[in-house]
């Protein structure tokens, strides 16, 4: 199994002159995402509004492009002892939301009246946090004190305050980034066989144990023998996206939007996508994941440091792994669950945040694309010259000082 190596950096700003150089592909695949992503707001909120949300998520997206220049100004490594106070800052916020959160459907999720969603940011402050203990380990990560005993502590307590919250989808997201960040480090094969055991069995218990998540795992299970058993959403979301066959109705030109599927621009916003825009709109917006994410599993590849690579893996395999997570509870091919679509579904926490770890991805293909040219080399003569130089002038000066 292919780990990466431990060399650390020394942290600084980045120089003008090279500010620019991250990979442009990568940059591109997300802003045709976020275009995508506003103009399904737009339409798919039409009936609460003509823009209230397209402005809002257009105000996010400002917010996370902002975040995306501020990541930019230092090397990435500039993050790395400050992942820890993050983590932690992050840990009290979803703590404070089990006793001050508003209640929405039953969940406490956000602040500020739901605008702010801590377990958004919880997602990048574990990859930051996960990717500098990780990095820091090299070959101990393999022992039980050092590699799964923390390992498991550490994603528990994240993911047991956003169980809590309840929020099940995005602590198996967190999870599952964790688990692959682990493997990828270089763990243990038997430890993270147990890890998966362990976490499987857990995930088993808070299933039957949570009301909705129960309900929701009964329904798909009834829905396998018989689709007209299916939840409402799964069912309007399946025939939001039959009505569209290969092209689409037209952008704008849902009929299911209209109270047939509840809050479709939130996280059923891609059964309109599929409606509007066909087959074809669907398999646009997977190739745009598809391109994101390859390049940002070949800047994890490259990076020149453990912790580079722990990075962009972490944030690759988050928005890969939540796309497809969206993607299969809208086709039905998972149990219904509430989890938003990487820059296309409605939300300012989730727009802002997921942009702010591209940002991090981007800083680490510019560290790789620097790495890479040639560095200027200086005539062997010039340097043989200046040594001679310097080896004369330190000879007159022990004759001089003897006396």
């Amino acid at each position: 199994m292919a780990t990466f190596g431990v060399v650390r950096k020394r942290t600084v700003l980045i120089q003008p002159g090279i500010k620019f150089k991250f990979d442009y592909w990568m940059l591109l695949a997300v802003c045709g995402l976020v275009v995508l992503g506003l103009l399904l707001v737009y339409s798919s909120s039409f009936e609460y509004g003509p823009s209230y949300y397209f402005k809002r998520q257009l105000v996010a997206t400002l917010i996370g492009f902002a975040g995306i220049a501020f990541v930019l100004q230092f090397d990435y490594h500039a993050f790395r002892k400050i992942s820890v106070p993050f983590l932690v800052v992050t840990l009290l916020a979803l703590g404070i939301v089990l006793f001050a959160g508003e209640s929405i459907f039953g969940a406490r999720r956000g602040l500020s009246g739901g605008s702010f969603q801590p377990s958004e940011v919880a997602k990048l402050m574990t990859i930051l946090y996960v990717s500098h203990w990780l990095s820091s380990k090299g070959e101990r990560i393999k022992q039980l004190t050092y590699g799964l005993g923390p390992f498991i502590v550490i994603t528990g307590i994240v993911c047991a305050f956003i169980v809590s919250q309840p929020d099940l989808s995005t602590a198996i997201l967190v999870a599952l980034i964790s688990f692959t960040l682990f493997f990828i480090a270089g763990a243990d094969l038997k430890q993270f066989a147990l890890a998966l055991l362990l976490g499987g069995m857990l995930f088993l218990l808070v299933a039957n144990t949570l009301p909705h998540a129960e309900k929701r795992m009964s329904e798909y299970k009834e829905a396998l023998n018989d689709p007209a058993l299916a939840g409402w959403q799964v069912q309007q979301s399946l025939v939001a996206l039959g009505k569209g066959g290969l092209f689409g109705v037209g952008l704008g030109e849902s009929s299911q939007k209209f109270s047939r599927l509840p809050f479709a621009h939130t996280d059923a916003v891609f059964a309109i996508l599929g409606e509007e825009l066909g087959l074809v709109g669907g398999l646009l917006l997977v190739s745009l994941y598809g391109i994101l994410v390859w390049r940002g599993f070949k800047a994890a590849r490259a990076a020149r440091d453990s912790y580079g690579g722990l990075i962009a893996l972490g944030v690759s395999c988050w928005i890969g792994f939540q796309a497809l997570l969206n993607i299969a509870v809208i086709t039905a091919t998972i149990p219904f669950t509430g989890i938003p679509l990487p820059f296309v579904s409605y939300g300012g926490s989730s727009m802002a945040v997921t942009l702010v770890g591209v940002g991090f991805l981007l800083s680490i293909s510019r560290d790789v694309a620097i790495s890479k040219r040639p560095q200027p080399q200086v005539n062997r003569d010039v340097m043989q010259q200046r040594r001679s130089a310097r080896m004369t002038e330190f000879s007159e000066e022990i004759g001089s000082s003897t006396p």
